[in-house]
């Protein structure tokens, strides 16, 4: 994975909550990459921001939540998803 981060792309820690955004890499190894399969976090996919404050990041996936920590959510990279009109 390069280390260049696109003009879009942000750390999910960075982004506010309402937002709809794409997974679109992660900053880290293959032990990263395996708890982010385990979740259901892969590449391409679209999650809701349903809350990001100080400490916790919780986004919604397939009518589910995940809560993540401050630190795995700065090494997952996104971008911002249009929404349909």
């Amino acid at each position: 994975m390069a280390d260049k981060i696109g003009q879009l792309e942000q750390p999910l820690a960075s982004v506010p909550s309402g937002q709809r955004v794409r997974i679109t890499g992660h900053k880290g190894g293959r032990m990263l990459r395996a708890r982010l399969l385990a979740l259901g976090l892969n590449l391409g996919r679209e999650v809701d921001i349903l809350q990001n404050n100080r400490g916790l990041i919780i986004v919604g996936l397939n009518g589910g939540r995940i809560a993540l920590g401050r630190g795995i959510s700065q090494k997952i990279l996104t971008e911002p998803v249009e929404k349909a009109a």
